[in-house]
């Protein structure tokens, strides 16, 4: 006799699964989560939303970094890195300020590689090839590149040159001697070895126990150098103790960055991975050792059985160390007192090293990336075991991280409450996709899921700026590859990714306004609604097309500019015929594409042509404006293979059917659902019969779906080909078994 067994689904907070778990009907996270979820919010409740789509804001350059920028609750800016450029853009991804050049050392391939720091109005970003820059706000809608000097002592000067106050190191292998040729005044350097290369210009020198400093005027060759003395040297005895700059174009840069207990923090020069720097408290420029007052500035290194090479600072209760081995905190007297160079040390609490992607802090702990790029790592501090502790918190959802490089988080708000952490993905398998973690650490809810945009595109930066969540997204084109800075929004009716808004170009009867006219202006009258510029249009008995390119009211209508002259004299009233019912133009971002997908309110319109003026025909009605076109993408939650305990064990293995499935729908407007090896079952809650004027109401409740077939390992999945909003709350299925 067959039997029945019911199955719920309460909640799918766990996300997307490993394939490695389908055996694991003894998992909690079996039942709460999917094989499948793509392109989901995981909400706190237990539901999924479709995710929040993009709006196009702006074409950008070329290959582009976003990062943001925040100078106060009610200004902040996305500064946008390309190959030797910045651009500003604010929360609406409008240029602030564009093409700055000035400064800007950074390649197309370091972009990824960029660390930075903010204090007040000032950026300061590091790349271990690349000399430190800072990006400084000097009004609302000004912005400047400089490069970053060390302070200069001006009461030690000779020869028209200063002190510095960068930090120092003993590069020297302890055995190379430095003879200068007098104490004071121009001098030159002998090395008893091969020391010196040009790059050595330009930078300074310590010289003898008591450390006396002279800068680098002039390269000879590897073995001299002439030089300024700054202060006056004890004698012209050959010296093995001696230093040089510890950050320089001889010994690369500091490729980590930080702001903590007041003091700037280095880390991570090239040929010094392991040593890190600390500023003068206050003092963000002096990097003085002085006599070692608590307030003057650090140096030293983490010691290890290898040469740990530092990658990142993250400043929380404690300073965090993030290298390719390792990961270390600085702890403080009773994690009150500041750091000093008396009381610095490092303990190292993890061995799992990061990679190259920023971590960031979240539900309080710090995620990371660990060094093979396959593993998200939490490292968050114990009060019970007065330590850090690092745990995977992708290991149920391994798949779906792949080389990040770039590392985003998004705050709740009021409205909603979620956190949620972005891994822009680089890695050959989920290239240009993002893996999206949504956790609730008091509520012992962690879910991963993946965001990814339509086939053939990529998300290629991301970042947070508040509550607004940026993207730049790599769009194919026929006519080429495309950079556009994109905005993800929530609002109703944005359901397409790099959409945009449709305006209206038939409207009313208009006529030509007085005969004998010729050139390339025309008036007209007619129009219900003014005309507007890239409007394209004929004239009855002339077969040319012409596009507007200016308009100008007048007391008995409008004179157009055209884009040409006019073929012949029009005819006194003739009638003007729109050629587009609609026409979509935003900076060819659409360019040459094939198709798009249209919006109107909350029905669908279907797949749509864009021809080579970047145009798209809807209909010849007279639409109401705001029909949004862009490109769809489909959300997926397909469950884990259908399993239940029945007395006499699990059913794996069994040829089973779904009798129904019962989906709890909220503010839905269609759905597809099928079963694997089973039937297939669409339901369009309401058919979408676009008529001026009209928009749809969504759906709320439950729904049924029935389905024929056997299958041992049955799944469901529930899918959504129209771009529409839906958010699913829960699932429950009859299983029936022999």
């Amino acid at each position: 006799m067959p039997r029945k067994v019911r199955q719920v689904y309460t909640n799918f907070s766990a996300g997307e699964l490993n394939s490695n778990l389908n055996a694991r009907t003894d998992a909690r996270a079996y039942f709460e989560g999917a094989k499948q979820c793509r392109n989901w919010f995981l909400l706190d409740e237990g539901g999924v939303m479709r995710r929040p789509a993009t709006q196009f804001t702006t074409a950008l350059v070329g290959e582009t970094r976003i990062i943001p920028f925040i100078f106060s609750n009610d200004e902040v800016a996305i500064f946008a890195f390309s190959n030797n450029r910045l651009d500003v853009f604010n929360s609406s991804g409008t240029a602030i300020q564009s093409n700055i050049t000035s400064n800007c050392n950074w390649t197309t391939a370091q972009l990824f590689e960029l660390n930075f720091a903010q204090f007040a109005d000032t950026v300061f970003l590091t790349h271990r090839d690349n000399p430190i820059r800072k990006i400084k706000r000097t009004s609302a809608s000004t912005f400047e590149v400089s490069a970053y000097t060390f302070e200069e002592d001006t009461t030690v000067s000779a020869g028209g040159i200063n002190k510095t106050t960068a930090p120092f190191f003993k590069y020297a292998d302890g055995t190379t001697t430095l003879t200068p040729s007098g104490t004071t005044g121009s001098i030159t350097l002998t090395a008893s070895t091969d020391t010196f290369v040009s790059a050595h210009n330009g930078t300074y020198i310590q010289l003898g126990d008591t450390p006396k400093q002279l800068k680098i005027t002039g390269f000879t060759s590897a073995t001299q150098v002439t030089a300024q003395v700054l202060e006056t040297l004890p004698n012209t005895d050959a010296d093995a103790d001696w230093a040089e700059e510890l950050i320089s174009a001889v010994r690369g840069f500091p490729q980590a960055v930080s702001f903590h207990d007041n003091r700037l923090w280095f880390g991570g020069v090239r040929d010094r991975p392991s040593a890190v720097v600390a500023s003068q408290i206050g003092g963000y420029f002096n990097f003085d050792l002085g006599t070692a007052l608590a307030s003057e500035a650090i140096n030293v290194a983490i010691a290890g059985d290898k040469v740990n090479e530092i990658r990142h600072f993250v400043s929380s209760r404690n300073l965090q160390i993030f290298t390719d081995a390792g990961e270390y905190y600085i702890p403080t007297s009773g994690n009150t007192a500041a750091v000093t160079p008396s009381n610095i040390t490092f303990l190292r609490q993890t061995p799992y090293g990061c990679n190259r992607a920023a971590p960031v802090p979240f539900d309080g702990a710090t995620l990371f990336t660990q060094k093979n790029g396959k593993a998200v790592r939490e490292f968050v501090f114990s009060d019970l075991e007065q330590a850090y502790k690092s745990t995977a918190v992708s290991v149920l959802s391994s798949q779906l991280i792949d080389a990040p490089k770039q590392i985003s988080m998004l705050t709740g708000n009021n409205e909603r409450p979620e956190q949620f952490a972005f891994f822009l993905n680089s890695g050959s398998n989920e290239n240009g996709k993002i893996g999206v973690f949504h956790s609730i650490r008091d509520e012992k809810i962690a879910g991963w899921t993946m965001w990814e945009t339509k086939s053939g595109d990529q998300f290629h930066s991301i970042t947070a700026l508040n509550q607004d969540l940026f993207v730049v997204s790599k769009r194919v084109l026929p006519s080429g590859t495309k950079y556009l800075l994109e905005k993800f929004s929530d609002t109703d009716n944005v359901t397409l990714d790099c959409s945009t808004t449709t305006t209206v170009f038939q409207k009313g009867t208009p006529l030509v306004n007085g005969g004998s006219q010729s050139g390339s202006v025309l008036n007209v009258d007619g129009f219900t609604t003014a005309p507007a510029i890239q409007e394209t249009f004929t004239i009855a008995g002339n077969a040319t097309e012409y596009t507007i390119t200016a308009v100008t009211a007048t007391s008995s209508g409008h004179t157009l500019t055209l884009n040409k002259t006019l073929a012949a004299t029009p005819a006194d009233n003739a009638a003007i015929t729109i050629v587009d019912g609609f026409m979509h133009t935003v900076n060819a971002v659409y360019e040459n594409t094939t198709q798009v997908n249209a919006v109107f309110g909350n029905g669908s319109l279907g797949l749509y042509t864009v021809d080579s003026n970047n145009r798209i025909t809807l209909n010849n009605a007279p639409f109401p404006t705001g029909v949004r076109v862009g490109f769809n993408f489909t959300p997926i939650l397909e469950t884990m293979p259908i399993d239940k305990e029945i007395e006499s064990g699990p059913l794996t293995g069994h040829p089973r059917r779904i009798n129904k499935a019962i989906v709890d729908i909220s503010e839905g407007l269609d759905i597809t659902m099928k079963a694997a090896d089973l039937s297939s079952k669409e339901l369009i809650i309401q058919q979408v019969d676009f008529t001026a004027g009209t928009d749809l109401q969504s759906v709320t409740g439950k729904k049924e779906f029935n389905f024929l077939g056997y299958s041992k390992s049955p799944t469901i999945t529930i899918s959504q080909n129209d771009p529409l909003p839906l958010k699913v709350l829960g699932l429950a299925m009859e299983i029936q078994f022999a």
